[in-house]
């Protein structure tokens, strides 16, 4: 790994570069969450972890589940949690492909490249000269023109009080000598980056996991009426509305699927194991959860904790039903970071040796955007020219770039 601490340039650069595939793309940002994490842990230490070690691991479970090759880590395991015999694997990985879709694996991967540059961008630049800063991804703003349609549909609004108060936490922890109030002061900084990338990463959770059955009962046979008659259909519309705007039969199965995906199929990926969210979270080899169950003394830490958990220990570590729902989810991520904050083992590098040496020379590729490489001398905000638009449904999602969309935003110190 190299010695040098990652940087906003480089950030920038590996967020920017659309010549990867998505699951290349998401092992590239787990090893950068990696290298993020350490180079964080130079300041704050690993006695206690910091956010970026858990996002190196779910970044990885992630670039595993957007390969959807013969090959298919994510298509074998998910066909023996379904119990598929052998013989009918081929049959399931056709169906599955069909079910999931181009819009599956590129909306998944346009949300982890999005809140991988807010947030490894606030993190790289903590401890520069100029003022805390984070760059994002800004459709919304009425500077900028019209965005393509899915966009707007993929990045949900999130509060930026929470990395400004993770911005914050971290350079406190920093800053103090004392083990315990340093753990709490991270903690707080874990769970308010949580806070916003969850609620970021919202839309894109509900497309991944609505999309089989919005295919079954909205796309399907409307894909058949347009090739007899020859006239689309807004498809991607369809996929990315609001739970709350489908008909009611669609609701209901999506909210089936959602709870028995959630009970019995979906695991959080960590280098001890897999947690199934599903069940409730038990402590590690070697934590005592009585002790990291204590109460909280940092007001602020401890407030922003009870947005999502109580001080009932057994209520919040349950299993989650629903992995959409965002109390629920954020509750057993909080929980999460309680259990597992002195695991050491977040730390490691997650691939072997060959293949981070390959990882690392794939985040040198590509160029920093031009508008952007003077960004440690950029106050205020900025915004870049629109591209030119394709379809939305795919091409546009494979080939997008960021750059028009980049706001960089300046956290300043109370």
């Amino acid at each position: 790994m190299s010695d040098t601490p990652m940087t906003a340039d480089d950030v920038l650069r590996i967020a920017a570069y659309k010549d990867r595939s998505a699951a290349l793309e998401a092992m590239v940002i787990a090893y950068s969450y990696h290298r993020v994490a350490a180079d964080l842990a130079v300041h704050l230490g690993r006695a206690a972890n910091n956010w970026y070690c858990y996002a190196t691991w779910t970044s990885k479970a992630v670039g595993e589940s957007l390969d959807l090759g013969p090959n298919s880590p994510f298509i074998d395991d998910f066909g023996r949690r379904l119990r598929v015999p052998r013989r009918f694997r081929r049959l399931f990985r056709a169906a599955l492909l069909t079910l999931l879709g181009p819009s599956y694996q590129l909306g998944l991967a346009l949300a982890n490249r999005a809140i991988f540059l807010e947030t490894a961008s606030l993190a790289v630049n903590l401890w520069n000269d100029e003022p805390d800063r984070y760059l994002k991804v800004s459709p919304e703003s009425e500077l900028t023109p019209t965005p393509p349609e899915f966009l707007t549909d993929l990045l949900s609004p999130a509060d930026p009080r929470y990395l400004k108060d993770a911005a914050q936490l971290m350079v406190e922890a920093a800053s103090t000598e004392d083990p315990a109030a340093r753990a709490e002061l991270m903690l707080g900084a874990n769970i308010a980056l949580s806070a916003y990338e969850q609620a970021r990463a919202q839309a894109a959770l509900e497309l991944v996991l609505y999309r089989p059955v919005r295919w079954l009962t909205r796309v399907s046979w409307r894909s058949l009426r347009s090739l007899v008659t020859r006239r689309p259909f807004p498809r991607f519309k369809l996929y990315a509305a609001a739970h709350a705007d489908q008909p009611w039969l669609t609701r209901k199965l999506e909210s089936l699927w959602s709870a028995l995906y959630t009970r019995h199929l979906f695991a959080v990926a960590t280098p001890l194991s897999d947690v199934k969210v599903g069940k409730p979270l038990t402590a590690p080899a070697g934590v005592d959860l009585a002790k990291v169950w204590v109460p909280i003394q940092n007001e602020k830490v401890r407030k922003l904790a009870e947005e999502f958990i109580t001080e009932d220990q057994e209520a919040s570590t349950a299993g989650v039903t629903d992995w959409v729902s965002y109390p629920d989810r954020m509750r057993f991520i909080v929980s999460y970071f309680r259990v597992y904050q002195t695991v050491d083992a977040l730390y490691r590098v997650p691939f072997d040796q060959e293949i981070a040496d390959g990882l690392a020379e794939e985040m040198a590729r590509g160029l920093v955007p031009e508008a952007v490489s003077g960004m440690p001398a950029l106050r205020g905000r900025k915004f870049y020219a629109f591209p030119t638009e394709t379809d939305p449904d795919a091409y546009e999602m494979a080939h997008f770039d960021f750059e028009p969309f980049l706001e960089a935003i300046p956290l300043e110190q109370e």
